[in-house]
């Protein structure tokens, strides 16, 4: 990694998808580089633990309201606190190369500093700017500042791409760099779980399938359970929790857990450090969003932890698995045809293991740390 000087910029301070990504690449860059958040939590504790420097701008109470869906009221109500950032960062940035900006409200901070004369600008998206999630107002305004203030923006599938050119984005400022992972993390971890299993409370002898998300609407944690009320012998591992103001989803799963085809068979352990151990205690890693997800982490770690992947159709997950070669893929909202997935792995061990190896070849390849890293240096370059 050469000496350029980046100060990133993330207005989330939550372990998120972007938030992990921002954390290899803070980590790459730590000599020279600076983090400023624009809230305070739990990933200021991870990059100070990995030795990069971090500094807490806190946001005033109007920026955190607006939501991603919110429209152009609530949007304005926070442009004195956006510009008073934007001012910040621009004074900031003048001992720096650029402005690396990791979400929408991190971004529109950024195009201010920029207008006010700070360095150059890019925004990291790790989102589909889709009506789903954006409203109307924060796409038209997220794409307007990026062709106009952005001197690059970095996506991390062509189906964020796709979604960006759709919302009015300039094609020529997109790079497509994918998320990277350290496959040490997973490779180090024994593949024999049987007394993790024990702890959990999980026979050895029942499949086991595990999804590992933040509890929401979205990820599409009911699908699983209701694919796995079908098949009496099969236990759900559940890693995640709910955060953002899902607590009533969370009451939802519990509720459907509860039910008589399920009972004793659903397993909640909260968010969790342990990923790789917990991810190879599984027979199966299930990826249920019933919207297109910007890429998938989890996906790409289940493959790094030698177990098969069944993922929804839809966004990046199709740039990480090919159909039967790499895991399987099925339509979103559908828990019969995940049912009929879960079984075909269950069922083939031949074919699942071919699946597996071949998985795991691509991912250490394709997403390892370094490899992702000199796509980053070449797309800020």
């Amino acid at each position: 990694m050469d000496n350029k000087k980046i100060l990133f910029v993330s207005y989330t301070a939550v372990l998120g998808g972007g938030e992990l990504c921002l954390i290899d690449f803070a980590n790459a860059y730590r000599e020279t580089s600076q983090v400023v958040l624009l809230t305070d939590g739990i990933l200021k504790t991870r990059l100070e633990d990995l030795g990069v420097k971090v500094e807490v701008l806190q946001a005033s109470r109007s920026l955190a309201d607006v939501k991603l869906s919110s429209g152009l009221g609530s949007s304005l109500k926070s442009i004195g606190d956006l510009w008073r950032l934007g001012k910040q960062i621009a004074n900031k940035s003048q001992a720096f190369d650029l402005i690396h900006a990791n979400n929408q409200k991190g971004f529109v901070v950024a195009a201010i500093a920029r207008l006010l004369g700070g360095a150059p600008v890019v925004w990291h998206l790790h989102d589909i700017l889709t009506a789903d999630i954006f409203s109307a107002t924060n796409r038209r305004i997220a794409v307007t500042l990026a062709n106009w203030f952005a001197t690059r923006v970095i996506v991390n599938s062509q189906a964020t791409a796709d979604a960006f050119i759709a919302a009015g984005g300039n094609r020529r400022l997109l790079r497509t760099v994918y998320n990277g992972f350290d496959s040490e993390k997973f490779d180090q971890v024994d593949d024999n779980q049987a007394t993790l299993r024990e702890e959990l409370g999980i026979p050895r002898d029942r499949p086991l399938v595990g999804m590992f998300s933040r509890l929401s609407y979205w990820k599409g944690q009911h699908i699983l359970l209701e694919a796995a009320s079908q098949l009496p012998d099969v236990h759900v591992l559940l890693v995640g929790d709910a955060l953002f103001g899902e607590a009533e989803y969370r009451e939802k799963l519990k509720n459907i857990a509860a039910q008589e085809s399920l009972k004793g068979r659903v397993h909640w352990l909260g968010f969790r450090q342990d990923i790789p151990a917990l991810m190879k205690a599984c027979d199966a890693i299930a990826h249920c969003s019933t919207a297109p997800e910007p890429f998938g982490r989890v996906i790409v770690e289940a493959q790094l932890s030698k177990r098969p992947a069944i993922a929804t159709i839809g966004g990046g997950t199709s740039e990480i698995i090919t159909n039967g070669v790499t895991g399987l893929l099925i339509p979103p909202n559908d828990p019969q045809l995940l049912a009929a997935a879960m079984q075909q792995i269950f069922s083939d061990r031949e074919a699942t293991q071919k699946m597996v190896e071949a998985a795991y070849s691509q991912a250490k390849l394709k997403f390892s740390i370094p490899s992702v890293c000199a796509e980053f240096e070449m797309a800020i370059a």
